[in-house]
């Protein structure tokens, strides 16, 4: 009589769970989607699309933007850590400048290649750069990419903010095209990459 009894709730129990788990798993999936794709914001504000062409100071916000220095590899070293993939890692080195009475940050950046395929930066640490009204900031920024999928690589960063705003969303072209993307590849291939993740800060002239 007790086993009849205990095996109903047994069975009970694990559809709850199963129910739980499943609903878990979907709102977990829900917001790794938001997260990653800032066309999910549009309920807390719109962007205004600017082309920031690679090595040329871009207006944006406040102030200006540049990105330069794309480097690949398959290792990246920052003093004694070092990190490999077997993949490739794509580094770019991101300045934001305040030329305004403004701090003017960018603190949402990602990799977008032809086909629409998305890559976070690979450490949180670095992907947010922000400069004081008088300076400029600098960082590297590490990306962890599929080799097979580096063509027309276009670096987007923003910085949403919380309230209702447009803000500026740039868009800047690495210059790895699909009729240069072999050679890409082979440049990174068992290359190891320094980079420095602590913010450098400057005055501007």
């Amino acid at each position: 009589m007790n086993t009849s009894r205990r095996a109903p709730r047994t069975v009970g129990r694990s559809r709850v769970v199963g129910i739980v788990l499943a609903i878990l798993l979907v709102t977990v999936a829900a917001v790794a989607y938001r997260l990653s794709d800032p066309g999910a914001s549009d309920e807390y504000g719109s962007s205004d699309l600017v082309r920031a062409p690679l090595d040329v100071a871009t207006s944006y916000e406040s102030g200006r933007v540049l990105v330069s220095d794309v480097r690949v590899g398959s290792e990246v070293t920052e003093g004694d850590d070092s990190f490999r993939t077997q993949g490739l890692f794509v580094v770019v080195n991101v300045t934001v400048q305040a030329t305004g009475r403004d701090t003017v940050r960018a603190s949402d950046m990602r990799l977008v290649d032809d086909g629409g395929t998305t890559y976070l930066p690979a450490f949180s640490l670095g992907s947010t750069v922000q400069a004081d009204p008088g300076f400029q900031t600098s960082s590297d920024v590490v990306f962890e990419v599929d080799p097979a999928r580096i063509d027309d690589l276009t670096l987007e960063l923003w910085d949403q903010g919380l309230t209702y705003r447009y803000f500026d969303r740039t868009q800047t072209p690495l210059g790895i095209t699909a009729a240069n993307a072999g050679r890409w590849r082979e440049a990174g291939a068992g290359r190891t990459v320094g980079v420095v993740r602590d913010d450098l800060v400057t005055g501007l002239p």
